[in-house]
């Protein structure tokens, strides 16, 4: 597997078993959240984007990879929700040292939220991390 998978890989596996905030779905597939159950929030969709490399020496690259989380959550309070998904998330992630040896660094370098009307049912978030790593 080339790193770029292993840090996706190892960020799906940590959401999938923490348990700081139980999560419903965790997939490396875009979710439908009118198609997801009850049981099926939170979710989170785990995306790997753009990723920027710099020769910083001779053989050695420094690569900045952007991972995409889109998180969901429904019900009551769903911007109260939607944050303490995130922070539970940035706190599961930072914490990690297996991550942390696949990483030079790990952010979270944006939070954008997903309107979806008032009289939706649920809320969406996008939390871009940004990892740091060489090759």
């Amino acid at each position: 597997m080339s790193k770029r998978e292993d840090i996706t890989a190892r960020i799906y596996d940590l959401l999938k078993t923490q348990r700081n905030i139980k999560l419903g779905v965790v997939s490396r597939d875009p979710i439908i959240a009118e198609e997801l159950p009850r049981t099926g929030f939170p979710s989170v969709f785990i995306n790997a984007m753009d990723e920027d490399r710099e020769r910083i020496a001779s053989g050695i690259q420094e690569v900045t990879l952007e991972v995409e989380l889109v998180l969901n959550v429904n019900g009551a309070n769903r911007d109260q929700k939607r944050n303490q998904l995130a922070e539970s998330i940035e706190d599961t992630l930072v914490a990690d040292s297996e991550l942390g040896t696949l990483t030079t660094d790990i952010r979270v370098s944006r939070i954008e939220n997903i309107e979806n009307g008032e009289a939706a049912p649920y809320a969406s978030m996008r939390v871009v991390l940004e990892t740091r790593y060489c090759l």
